[in-house]
């Protein structure tokens, strides 16, 4: 048998064959806690290619992956009485003065974060091994003590009360979690408990599931909590339950996607997890009208959620929490608890969670403290929100819910396959999802997989990169804002008569997907006189390889325009840049090994250019981003179109001219009316034709 080993999985395989087990190429923590001396690393041995021919990951592989997490974790702890507090990670998140002198709601906090989302792991491992130790801590004594410690009043960082908070805490969705992982494996911990300690867990559990909550993904918590209560017979707010429950399917906005936050991947690992729970254990029984709407919403999501994945299975950075990483395949989880038809192959489906596992256990920047870093692959500042902790990360295993399942189960002993990949050749597919304003293209000829983003409302500099990009790549991760200048996989403009900083459209909305065509419209907001905003139209055609990128640029003043392609990070060197000219068309390349990107020009674009930055990328300290410009300093200036491909490679082979220039010709669509008001024809060398007609944008704009 052929294994197809993709580039990104060949240097932790070859690693691999010198190991014995899974496990680490270096030392973990010493038990005293103190900071780790080398980095920590996780590596494959002995995969098996007869079951897992594209990962060669199997169950038992997960199990040794999640006692590996479990080591560095636990390296910091001394005893069983010992909290679970892992070094404080300088930059935005909680708590930021030291936890001697923070608040003691934030320090309970983070020892809580520490103690319910590592759970995530021991939960399914201390269920195969109830003796399992660690650091000579026995997991489960370890977890029942410490989750009696945080709901005593008498601790010193007992959780507080639910019902004597005015506004919504950390521990809502810690607690949250806990009930779920109770009603899936109450042998764990429930059980563990005599009838006086669970009424103290129950006592406090309740106040928190009936107190204040957040009215986005959260109620999912106190809708879990309450059923968890129900459950076990204590009396609960019936009404409330159904009452959280109710808003929460409200927030569906189509095809199985919930509008948190903004559309991210909340949807996977907490409305559609939670939601499969939820009618497994109480639903289906109880409350049999919800349960077939939350499982039709399911079956809706399943029909599209695979194509988010690249075709190794990869995860997008996209959205915020993201440093909950392959938290997103969640969502595959869903698909197998639910205790119904999954809605995918098995075997499909476990070739991308173990994608998306190895995606980031086997990344040499993955670690930092010994536990996983704030951020995507290491530390990237730009991507945490406040309200992360050092442990929040551990949120990202909600994956292993997929342990609880038998081992005989189809998603276990199903042969890996690829899915709609293994068809797809080099040609790209794309999925549009009108009420999220995604669509998604699976592209064929790199194995990426690509969201461009139609609906983007989002002001908080916090979350703005994460939501508001014009496209996330699985191969290419987005960059930190730059007000300087030009932005990866954004457009900005900087307005002559400020001289300031750049803006950045203040809305991105979607305006429909017609005959292959995505069309968005993006306003910036930069007249202070009032009036209609200086507007960019944008239609994008997916082509294997990138996109043709059509911008009908709508200025009100002497304007720079720019845009961005995606940054390329500096691995291992500087990028390599390359000039060409193609059909008599600008063309430039920049290149890193394993990775390339491409601009041609085509019209309307004054400049194509590069810029190396430094604290932007996500993966490396400097990038190089290749981008487009177009000035005009007249007060007014009429519309015109700007034309240009933006390309991407996933190896090192060199672009033919017709890779590089996609487009045969440009035509107008009405030859009798100019052409920012008829529209063009866009005529490919592969003999596709597409109509480009921004008519009636303003008004179907979804603003």
């Amino acid at each position: 048998m052929t294994h197809r080993i993709t580039s990104n999985h060949r240097a932790f395989l070859l690693a691999a064959l010198s190991m014995t087990l899974w496990g680490a190429s270096s030392s973990l923590l010493p038990a005293t806690g103190s900071p780790v001396a080398k980095a920590r690393r996780f590596e494959i041995q002995s995969p098996d290619f007869g079951q897992s021919p594209f990962t060669g990951a199997t169950r038992e592989h997960w199990m040794k992956c999640g006692r590996f997490m479990l080591e560095g974790a636990f390296a910091h702890v001394k005893g069983i009485d010992d909290p679970m507090l892992f070094p404080i990670v300088p930059g935005v998140s909680y708590p930021q003065k030291g936890y001697d002198k923070c608040s003691p709601a934030q320090r309970s906090a983070a020892i809580f974060e520490g103690v319910a989302r590592t759970f995530n792991l021991a939960s399914p491992l201390i269920a195969g091994n109830p003796d399992l130790t660690l650091n000579g801590i026995r997991l489960a004594d370890y977890y029942k003590t410490q989750v009696l410690k945080l709901t005593d009043p008498a601790c010193d960082y007992f959780i507080g009360r639910g019902d004597t908070n005015r506004g919504p805490q950390q521990q809502t969705c810690e607690l949250g979690n806990l009930a779920l992982w109770m009603l899936l494996q109450p042998q764990v911990l429930w059980d563990r408990l005599n009838r006086e300690e669970q009424d103290q867990l129950a006592d406090v559990m309740g106040s928190w599931a009936h107190g204040w909550t957040k009215t986005h993904n959260w109620r999912w918590f106190n809708v879990m909590m309450l059923t968890f209560l129900k459950h076990y017979g204590y009396a609960i707010d019936e009404d409330l339950l159904r009452n959280h429950l109710d808003h929460l399917l409200m927030l569906e906005s189509g095809e199985g996607w919930f509008r948190d936050k903004g559309h991210d991947y909340y949807t996977a690992h907490v409305f559609q997890l939670y939601g499969a729970v939820w009618n497994k254990v109480y639903g289906w029984e109880h409350e049999p009208a919800r349960a077939a709407v939350i499982d039709q919403q399911f079956q809706n999501f399943m029909s599209n959620y695979p194509a988010i994945f690249s075709r190794e299975g990869k995860v997008n950075m996209w959205g915020r929490s993201i440093v909950y990483r392959m938290g997103g395949s969640a969502g595959l989880a869903a698909a197998f608890l639910r205790g119904r038809n999954p809605e995918i192959d098995p075997g499909f489906a476990r070739r991308l969670a173990s994608g998306s596992l190895l995606q980031f256990v086997t990344h040499p920047d993955f670690f930092q403290n010994g536990v996983p870093a704030l951020g995507f692959y290491g530390h990237f500042e730009p991507a945490i929100q406040s309200y992360s902790c050092a442990a929040s990360p551990f949120w990202m295993f909600m994956n292993y819910t997929l342990l609880t399942l038998p081992k005989d189960d189809p998603f276990w002993t199903a042969k890996e396959n690829e899915g709609f990949w293994a068809a797809l050749g080099n040609d790209c597919r794309t999925t549009f999802l009108p009420g999220a304003g995604l669509l998604m293209v699976n592209d064929g000829m790199t194995g990426t997989s690509e969201l461009i983003n139609g609906k983007a409302h989002e002001t908080n500099p916090s979350y703005f990169p994460a939501y508001c990009r014009l496209a996330y790549n699985t191969d290419f991760p987005w960059e930190a804002n730059s007000r300087s200048g030009p932005t990866a996989a954004a457009i900005s403009l900087r307005p002559h008569e400020s001289e300031g900083d750049v803006e950045f459209p203040e809305t991105i909305d979607l305006a429909g997907f017609r005959g292959g065509v995505l069309y968005r419209q993006a306003a910036f907001k930069v007249d202070s006189r009032g009036g209609v905003p200086c507007l960019v139209d944008m239609a994008d055609i997916a082509v294997p390889g990138g996109k043709i990128c059509i911008r009908r640029f709508r200025k009100i003043s002497a304007a720079t325009l720019y845009e961005g392609h995606f940054g390329l990070p500096h691995l291992g060197g500087a990028a390599r840049i390359l000039e060409r000219t193609v059909d008599g068309r600008a063309v430039k390349i920049a290149q890193i090994p394993g990775r390339q990107v491409a601009i041609t020009l085509y019209r309307g674009w004054d400049a194509l250019a590069t810029a190396d930055r430094s604290g932007l990328n996500a993966e490396a300290e400097k990038s190089t981003l290749l981008y487009v410009s177009r000035t005009d300093s007249t007060r007014y200036g009429g519309p015109e179109l700007l034309i240009s491909s933006l390309l991407q490679k996933t190896d090192d082979s060199p672009w033919t001219d017709d890779a590089l220039q996609p487009i045969r010709s440009v035509e107008p669509l009405r030859p009798s009316i100019p052409e920012v008001l008829g529209g063009v024809r866009v005529n490919m060398k592969s003999g596709r034709s597409y109509a480009v007609d921004f008519r009636g944008i303003d008004g179907s704009s979804s603003q």
